[in-house]
């Protein structure tokens, strides 16, 4: 029988597994709202999820300062009393554009991956990857805010070089140490676009962005990992230079964005789309019956010839309504 981590490296390897892989993740509401239906606090069995996340932080990655205020390893302060998941950034450390005094976490820290084993060993079957989020733009604006790190981008390239070469190499001591394990891939999340393209314009991305992807992907690829890249937004003119660089799997695959079969002629023979199912019109708006034509359709179109993981767009927000979150459910899994 063909195991979920098999599905997943045919689906990559444009090889048609006997049936689309799928992934369902859920923010904090969500999760609660399932867990009550189903009636149990373990949903993964009832999932039936063909991947499995590690993140690699230390016990002490987030520290609570206050009442719903989080500081992370960066110094970054997030207010989570609105969104429990990531939270909105409310102390950004970089004022100046200077790093002189900037603490920089270990990334060898052993703490990171002492879980590791454990995760390899609980989740033998399925496809295993290592997230390393805020990956290189993102954690830069968090460290800077976004106004200041795109005028910076214009005024002090110089700037932004050294911060992101250091984030590069933060970045690279993780791999150092992930890679030595028998993982199936790395994804780097690093939301680089909005709904209408990216939020600062290709040419700064091959500038700023597209020199430090190059390193962090050649080592992932050299180490037999597959290579994924968590972007949202409309970012597509970006896959032919991602391609270039060695990229496997693009998430979250937004269709209010981008069109699915377009996607699946132009890029389906050499990139494998993550995500699909809307979770900003359809899961939200749309009827259960509605949820699993689309999730047929997407088997039908994207899945023929692999190349597709079936996944919603982004982890299921607490307001879809709960028989569309069970619709989906049922539906990825009969697909």
């Amino acid at each position: 029988m063909t195991t979920p981590r098999e599905r997943v490296w045919q689906a990559i390897r444009h090889i048609e597994p006997d049936r689309v892989p799928w992934q369902i993740g859920c923010t904090t509401p969500a999760r609660r709202k399932l867990e009550t239906w189903y009636g149990t606090p373990d949903l993964e069995p009832l999932l039936g999820n063909h991947l499995a996340k590690y993140r690699p932080r230390a016990p002490d990655a987030l520290v609570e300062v206050r009442a719903g205020f989080w500081r992370d390893e960066f110094g970054v302060v997030w207010n989570r009393t609105v969104d429990p998941d990531i939270g909105v950034v409310e102390v950004y450390p970089l004022r100046t554009r200077s790093l002189e005094g900037m603490a920089w976490p270990d990334p060898h820290d052993p703490r990171r991956y002492a879980a590791l084993p454990g995760f390899l060993a609980q989740n033998r079957g399925r496809f295993c990857y290592v997230s390393i989020s805020f990956s290189l733009f993102e954690r830069a604006w968090t460290l800077r805010s976004m106004p200041e790190l795109l005028v910076d981008m214009l005024e002090a390239p110089s700037f932004v070089d050294h911060l992101l070469d250091r984030l590069t190499e933060f970045n690279l001591g993780i791999l150092d140490e992930v890679l030595r394990w028998p993982i199936d891939g790395v994804l780097f999340g690093d939301d680089w676009g909005q709904q209408r393209g990216l939020l600062f314009g290709r040419r700064l991305w091959q500038r700023f962005i597209k020199p430090r992807l190059a390193q962090m992907y050649a080592v992932v690829r050299r180490a037999g990992k597959a290579v994924m890249i968590h972007s949202c937004g409309k970012v597509q003119e970006l896959f032919p230079e991602l391609i270039e660089l060695g990229l496997d799997v693009f998430n979250p695959f937004q269709t209010d964005v981008m069109d699915p079969g377009q996607m699946k002629r132009q890029f389906g023979d050499r990139l494998t789309f993550f995500g699909g199912v809307s979770v900003q019109s359809l899961l939200p708006r749309g009827t259960p019956q509605q949820i699993r034509d689309e999730v047929r359709r997407l088997c039908d179109t994207v899945g023929r010839g692999g190349g597709f993981i079936l996944a919603p767009s982004h982890d299921l927000p607490g307001d879809i309504p709960l028989q569309n979150m069970v619709a989906l459910i049922e539906a990825v899994q009969s697909a």
